[in-house]
């Protein structure tokens, strides 16, 4: 006997709905798998094995050749980089300009040979630079070439006005006083006001020294090439500029002049030599500027007892024989030492020097200076001074008869001159 047994419909109904149910849940844990699968991949090849981007490093190189500039430089590496990054990124390293990459020192031993070699580049590289930039400078009034380290010079005619008329002065007899008048009150102040009535020449002169011996009183204006436009006498030149100081300590300037030189150094008058003296005129007491030949002993008896405030502690340097400047060693009795003053080294000075010829005749003027912390003695033998000077020039004898011949200016064939010590400090000029 068969038995046979039969679903109800119900029961097929459910069977039905728990396989689907399994179906969905089956697939739905796939995609789940998959999904998630993927989205680790994708995590750990983006964020975390991706590599991070090239940085581009800009290296400016070193301006070794360019000209000195008052502003100081630094060189830096600039950087861009798209996103930070704590991974080690690779640089590439790009020069904005073609010159040398500097490179981390490295000891190598050298014997004697190379030695010498670098010896040599080094001499040679200082001796170039140096003169080149010091170099310059003339001799005599100075020279037209504004290269080098050299005070500037403005030459100026008292005899006519800036548009070429008579200004009334005159450089001989009665007229002196009246020029002494003028450059007192320039003295005063050193301001370019009190000589800008008169006649400006259009040239300039640069000087690094101030060395010139006994010659016509013409070769002021022909230096400064106006010589067909001013006769000689009763011409003054103002040189400025700004100093270094070479070292230290505490100096004087020794000079003297036909007719007249003046130094002013830090903004006061230091030194004013000569067969006159500006800074002495009187309108009361009369003619008191001359203090050449007779009136040498009452103007070192003034100072000497105090009554010449203005040449407080200044003092006679004897020339020991020379016939300077119209036997100066008889009528001046020798050169000026100026007031002291005091210098710190690599600190810059403003100096002001004027030079001027009065009556004509015959021209000069020497400017020298004493260390003082070397204790050097007014007495000293004259090479034991020091040239005054911004550069290395050193001007001697042969090259400034050979200077005043070419103009014409020259007196005598001869010129007994003070020696200066060869190894003079040089005092920079800077702009």
């Amino acid at each position: 006997m068969a038995i046979h047994i039969q679903m109800s419909e119900e029961a097929e109904r459910e069977m039905r709905r728990a396989a689907l149910r399994n179906k969905l849940s089956s697939l739905l844990a796939c995609i789940l798998f998959v999904g998630g699968g993927g989205l680790i991949l994708t995590l750990t090849v983006v964020l975390i094995a991706a590599e991070a981007p090239a940085e581009f490093l800009a290296y400016v190189a070193p301006a070794e050749n360019l000209p000195p500039s008052n502003e100081p430089t630094t060189q830096q590496l600039s950087s861009k980089a798209s996103s930070p990054s704590t991974d080690v990124s690779p640089s590439v390293i790009v020069s904005t300009s073609a010159a040398p990459v500097a490179m981390a020192e490295v000891d190598i031993p050298m014997d004697d040979s190379m030695d010498v070699g670098v010896s040599m580049d080094l001499g040679m590289g200082l001796g170039d630079g140096l003169g080149d930039g010091l170099g310059e400078g003339g001799e005599g009034l100075g020279s037209g070439s504004a290269g080098g380290s050299a005070l500037v010079g403005t030459f100026y005619d008292l005899k006519q006005t800036k548009s070429g008329a008579p200004s009334g002065l005159t450089g001989g007899g009665g007229g002196t006083h009246k020029v002494m008048e003028v450059l007192n009150n320039f003295l005063k102040s050193w301001s370019e006001s009190a000589l800008n009535k008169y006649y400006k020449s259009p040239n300039k002169l640069y000087a690094s020294s101030f060395y010139l011996p006994v010659c016509k009183a013409a070769y002021g204006p022909k230096a400064y090439g106006v010589g067909d436009k001013v006769k000689e006498g009763a011409w003054v030149a103002v040189y400025r500029g700004k100093v270094r100081a070479p070292k230290s300590g505490k100096f004087r300037f020794i000079g003297t002049g036909d007719e007249c030189i003046a130094v002013r150094f830090n903004r006061k008058l230091v030194l004013e030599a000569g067969y006159h003296i500006p800074t002495r005129w009187s309108k009361e007491k009369g003619n008191r500027t001359h203090v050449a030949g007779a009136s040498a002993p009452a103007y070192w008896k003034e100072i000497k007892e105090g009554k010449d405030k203005i040449h407080k502690g200044y003092e006679l340097v004897k020339l020991n024989g020379l016939n300077v400047w119209n036997n100066a060693a008889t009528e001046l009795g020798g050169m000026t030492a100026g007031q002291v003053f005091e210098v710190e080294e690599g600190e810059v000075y403003p100096i002001e020097v004027m030079v001027t010829e009065v009556p004509g005749g015959k021209f000069g003027v020497m400017l020298l200076l004493d260390d003082l912390s070397e204790g050097l003695k007014s007495n000293n033998p004259n090479n034991k001074y020091h040239l005054f000077r911004t550069n290395f020039s050193t001007p001697n004898e042969k090259s400034i008869l050979e200077l005043i011949k070419k103009e014409g200016c020259a007196v005598g064939d001869k010129l007994e001159v003070p020696q200066y010590n060869q190894e003079s400090l040089i005092w920079v000029a800077v702009p």
